[in-house]
C-alpha cells in the first residue's frame, strides 16, 4: 500500500525541516509527500525545493493557498496513495517505523478504513513534554466522538474511499479536522491504538490553543452540524464566542479573562462528561 501525506506549510520553516525528515527517515519507503505552501516569506521554500531535488517521492504541489485546509485540499488533488494523512509543517513522526505500523495495522485490521494511532507533545525546540492523552475522562472513548472529537490528527490514517467520498471545507481555518474526522467516524469503521508514532508540537502559534472569537465561533457552528442550529451547544458556544469577544478589548487584563473562561468552560465540559461542549 501506498501512503500519501500532505504537508501544509506557511512560515514554518524554523519545523518544517525537522517535520520532511521525520518522514524521509522511515522504514517504509512507499510514500509519497505532498506539500503545499500558502506563499512562505521565510526559508520554507527553500527547503521544500531542496527535499523535492533530492527525494523525488517529496512534491511541491502548491505554492499559494487560502489557508491551511485549502492547501491540505489542493495537496490531496495529486495524491495517488491508497492511505491517507496530513502532517502539519511543525508536526513530525517520532519512530522510523510509524509508516510501517500503519501499514501493518491495516492488513491486522482489514476492515478497518481509518486507524488513530498515539503520540507526545513536543515543545517548540522539539523536546518531548509528555504523552498525549486526549481521552483522559475516565469513560471517554472513540464512541463518544459525537460530544468530543478528540483526535490526535497526525497519528491518524484513512483509506480512499474516506478521501473520495468525505470532503474538508477549504473555509474552515479552524475546525476543518475536526469536521472532517467527525463525519468519517460516523461513516466508516475506526479504531484506535495505542502506539506512539507522531509528535504535536506546542507552542505560541498553535490555532487549537488560541482563546478567540473565529475559533470559538467554528466550534460553535461545529456543534450545529451535530446537533443543529438551535442546539443548546451551539448556542452555548456562540455566548462563549461573544464573552471572549468582548474580554478581549479589554486592555491589559482580556487575555487573563479569556484564560479564565477557558478553563472554566473546560472544566465545566470534563465535569459533565462532554455534555457541555470544550473550547
Amino acid at each position: 500500500m501506498k501512503i500519501s501525506i500532505a504537508v501544509p506549510s506557511y512560515n514554518y520553516g524554523r519545523f518544517l525541516k525537522s517535520c520532511l525528515e521525520s518522514i524521509q527517515m522511515q522504514d517504509y519507503s512507499n510514500y509519497e509527500v505532498l506539500i503545499a505552501d500558502g506563499g512562505s516569506t521565510d526559508d520554507s521554500i527553500e527547503i521544500i525545493e531542496n527535499f523535492c531535488l533530492l527525494d523525488e517521492r517529496f512534491k511541491f504541489v502548491s505554492t499559494s493557498d487560502k489557508g491551511q485546509s485549502d492547501g491540505i485540499i489542493k495537496a490531496f488533488s495529486d495524491a495517488t496513495g491508497d492511505v491517507f494523512c496530513f502532517l502539519n509543517a511543525d508536526d513530525c513522526f517520532i519512530c522510523k517505523d510509524a509508516l510501517s505500523s500503519v501499514i501493518s495495522a491495516f492488513n491486522n485490521y482489514p476492515e478497518m478504513s481509518i486507524i488513530n494511532f498515539n503520540g507526545y507533545y513536543l515543545n517548540a525546540d522539539g523536546c518531548y513534554i509528555k504523552p498525549v492523552r486526549l481521552r483522559y475522562h475516565p469513560l471517554d472513548n472513540v464512541g463518544l466522538m459525537k460530544y468530543r472529537s478528540a483526535v490526535l490528527q497526525p497519528a491518524t490514517f484513512w483509506k480512499r474511499i474516506v478521501q473520495q467520498k468525505i470532503p474538508m471545507l477549504a473555509n474552515s481555518h479552524y475546525v476543518f479536522d475536526a469536521l472532517f474526522f467527525y463525519q468519517a467516524y460516523c461513516n466508516f469503521s475506526w479504531i484506535e491504538l495505542s502506539k506512539p508514532i507522531a509528535g504535536h508540537r506546542l507552542h505560541k502559534k498553535n490555532k487549537s490553543l488560541q482563546i478567540n472569537f473565529d475559533r470559538i465561533n467554528e466550534l460553535a457552528k461545529f456543534e450545529a452540524v451535530k446537533f443543529g442550529t438551535n442546539s443548546f451547544r451551539s448556542i452555548y458556544l456562540h455566548i462563549v464566542s461573544y464573552v471572549v469577544f468582548v474580554f478581549d478589548k479589554i486592555p491589559a487584563l482580556g487575555w487573563l479573562l479569556n484564560r479564565v473562561v477557558y478553563i472554566f468552560i473546560n472544566s465545566i465540559s470534563f465535569l459533565s462528561y462532554y455534555r457541555l461542549p470544550s473550547i
